[in-house]
């Protein structure tokens, strides 16, 4: 479970049941095994797609993490990673230095490793669509869970306090596979009307400094 409400995802999340939008725009730096270079989501498969980048150099160890997560699931789910970086000559050079273990951890110095297959998202043309079924709000490094028909079941945000490890992001993926229902953290908890104006209230008063 997510170690903060912050990264949490509800049962009534707005995104939860929608049509997954199609990731067969991804320009891909490394092609992936059967030499496709544009990878759509894989019909009656569960899929991952996973929004990263360069510039968040704080959460590369979910790259690191969402490798093993790939490694272990490679038979049964399809991984697609998208760079939402500017260019792709910045995504190519990052995987590059991936592939030579000269990304590593801001804090301990080890080599973070990137295995997967990763497309340059140009333009945050595919990012948009899924930000735009996920009300306008979404951030990366982001994972979608998609089901073997083809509808978002599961999101999760990360970040370098909460990589894959801190949530229960595996073991969704592993029910989505297996077609049992999946873990609940039960619908957005309610807000108190009188809290939401203390805040603004707050937010105010913060203004004038």
């Amino acid at each position: 479970m997510a170690d903060s409400d912050q990264y949490l995802t509800y049962d009534d999340d707005c995104c939860l049941g929608q049509v997954a939008p199609s990731t067969e725009l991804g320009d891909f730096i490394v092609y992936p095994s059967n030499d496709m270079k544009r990878v759509d989501l894989h019909p009656g498969k569960v899929n991952i797609v996973y929004f990263m980048c360069k510039f968040e150099k704080g959460a590369y160890n979910c790259n690191e993490e969402m490798s093993v997560i790939t490694d272990e699931m490679k038979d049964t789910v399809q991984v697609v990673a998208l760079s939402t970086d500017p260019d792709r000559g910045t995504v190519e050079k990052f995987l590059d230095k991936s592939r030579k273990g000269e990304i590593t951890d801001l804090n301990t110095g080890k080599a973070l490793r990137l295995t997967m297959d990763v497309a340059w998202d140009d333009g945050k043309k595919t990012f948009s669509m899924y930000r735009n079924i996920c009300n306008g709000v979404l951030t990366t490094y982001h994972a979608f869970i998609i089901d073997k028909a083809g509808k978002i079941c599961w999101h999760q945000q990360f970040a370098q306090t909460c990589p894959p490890s801190k949530t229960n992001f595996a073991e969704q993926v592993k029910k989505a596979v297996a077609g049992e229902p999946l873990l609940s953290n039960g619908d957005r908890p309610k807000r108190d009307p009188a809290d939401v104006e203390e805040e603004d209230a707050e937010c105010d008063d913060l203004a004038l400094f």
